[in-house]
């Protein structure tokens, strides 16, 4: 499963067409994924002013668990798994997910593992969280994250349950995330 995310010229919209792009690959995927957040959160915003901020934040986690579990069984197509078996791989995968979906420098997290069940996801900078502060909407705003990754777990067949700890919302220094594996694939 060791996936190594390669940097090259490669035009990843249409390789046959490489002259046409002149941007690197990794400059495409981060373009790729500025466009994506700035179409979600324009979304968001007109939701939210047509229906007020508790059906914008409803549908926004509704769109986004069905975007993340999508997310999910592409990467997973991608990586030739149909599923995690254990604890290890269930990181693993994640680790990736989080490197493609949420890279650095815009996201700013690392992780710790206290036992063989659970690790913490601790956040020091989140850009959709910067954007949604500097609109003056944090505190209307109900972050996306946690069903994102409602929709990662769906995919990959696991029960998990997720507590938040610290958040930046409420102004502290970084979230805190732990994550606790119930139960994975067959052992369901």
């Amino acid at each position: 499963m060791g996936m190594k995310i390669a940097k090259n010229d490669v035009n990843i919209v249409n390789p046959r067409q490489q002259e046409e792009i002149p941007l690197t690959a990794e400059q495409q995927a981060d373009m790729f994924r500025k466009n994506w957040t700035s179409e979600d959160a324009r979304w968001q915003m007109a939701v939210v002013q047509h229906f007020g901020w508790e059906v914008g934040n409803r549908l926004n986690k509704e769109v986004a668990t069905q975007m993340g579990k999508v997310a999910m069984q592409r990467l997973m197509k991608e990586l030739g798994i149909t599923g995690v078996k254990d604890f290890r791989e269930l990181r693993r995968v994640i680790d990736i997910a989080m490197t493609l979906f949420f890279p650095k420098p815009d996201f700013d997290y690392h992780f710790e593992e206290p036992s063989d069940t659970e690790w913490v996801g601790i956040v020091r900078r989140c850009v959709s969280y910067d954007n949604v502060k500097r609109v003056g909407a944090e505190k209307q705003y109900d972050c996306g994250c946690f069903a994102i990754r409602v929709g990662w777990y769906a995919a990959l067949g696991v029960d998990v349950e997720e507590t938040l700890g610290k958040c930046l919302k409420a102004g502290d220094d970084r979230c805190e995330v732990t994550v606790h594996m119930k139960a994975c694939g067959s052992s369901r």
